[in-house]
């Protein structure tokens, strides 16, 4: 059989890319000896996967697992819907620490309150939101409906990182998980690092907890989210290397004071380009993200950031999809080296 060995310390993280993958032997057990787990899986994932792990194939005897239940069989069963509308019910959600997230179809709207209770029972959590899609003003709050609980505060762990979050007024998407952990790894040792959309500190904290810069200036605009910024830093006890500042990134004093700079935001992203390259120092390396219709890949987020660069020269590191934003729209990175003219 086959089956992939990794530390114990990144298994589950691995173990998760490997799910996304779909490579994950579900009929077989995963086996833990000493520091190391072995994963089984039906085939050897591409090299985009597992880049920046360690890991190694191996030929391994793994036990039969038992078949586990579906816990949307489950829902399914015990929703009090009727059977010819129970088909609709959603297979996919966003579980942020003991808050739910589902999308519930305009079909199923007069049950919304009995699938809210089947979906609390089966997966024990404390609330539950509807997301009505979309987001809403400057600072793109989800736009919500409480259906189920009170309290939507949740504390969701991830990558070994606690996020303290009001999920009803907070952004937290499962699709760029593959782009936090990667900037977990981004080896960054004695750097200054800003980060110009900090969030609830989405990237600087893991990088601070993963890594180890020399600071990490961490810039949030939304009053709501900066506040949870500020007690994330203190939940994962990086006070020391994490400097939390509320305002506009473009009022951020200096220039070339970073190594590194993060711009972890879609839309108008490339409004604040001049800026990122006021604050980058001559080598340092920007990681630009920007939603942008695929027909216009890879050329116009590198023509905004060498429009932006002037007369400073612009090498393009890579340009990665973080996750479809919509039809015909990807939600892309551009790593990018910036090396000063003056």
């Amino acid at each position: 059989m086959l089956g992939v060995r990794v530390d114990r310390r990144e298994a589950e993280e691995i173990r998760r890319i490997l799910a996304s993958a779909g490579v994950i032997d579900t009929t077989r057990a995963i086996i833990e000896h000493g520091d190391c787990v072995l994963i089984p899986v039906t085939a050897i994932p591409s090299c985009r996967y597992m880049d920046g792990y360690e890991c190694e194939a191996v030929s391994q005897e793994f036990p039969s697992r038992l078949k586990r239940e579906d816990p949307i069989d489950e829902i399914r069963r015990a929703a009090n819907v009727p059977d010819d509308l129970k088909y609709l019910l959603p297979d996919k959600w966003e579980l942020l620490g003991d808050v739910l997230v589902i999308r519930i179809p305009n079909k199923l709207e007069p049950y919304e309150k009995a699938i809210a209770e089947t979906y609390a029972k089966v997966l024990g959590v404390k609330s539950v939101l509807r997301d009505m899609g979309g987001v809403t003003g400057e600072f793109r709050t989800p736009v919500m409906k409480k259906i189920l609980g009170s309290d939507t505060v949740a504390v969701h762990k991830e990558n070994g990182v606690l996020f303290k979050l009001d999920v009803s007024q907070i952004m937290f998407s499962s699709g760029n998980i593959d782009e936090r952990m990667r900037a977990s790894r981004i080896a960054c040792d004695n750097e200054v690092v800003v980060d110009m959309f900090a969030g609830i500190g989405y990237f600087s904290i893991p990088i601070a907890v993963h890594q180890s810069p020399r600071r990490v200036i961490a810039c949030e605009l939304n009053p709501v989210a900066f506040a949870y910024l500020v007690e994330n830093i203190d939940l994962n006890s990086v006070r020391e290397t994490v400097e939390p500042i509320r305002g506009d990134n473009r009022n951020l004093e200096g220039e070339s004071i970073a190594d590194r700079v993060f711009m972890g935001y879609v839309k108008t992203t490339h409004e604040y380009l001049r800026t990122a390259i006021r604050l980058i120092r001559d080598g340092g390396v920007i990681h630009y993200h920007e939603t942008c219709p695929c027909e216009l890949l890879p050329d116009r987020p590198i023509c905004r950031l060498r429009s932006a660069a002037g007369d400073d020269n612009v090498e393009v590191l890579g340009v990665r999809e973080v996750k479809s934003y919509s039809p015909g729209v990807s939600h892309i990175v551009v790593d990018a080296r910036i090396l000063k003219s003056g």
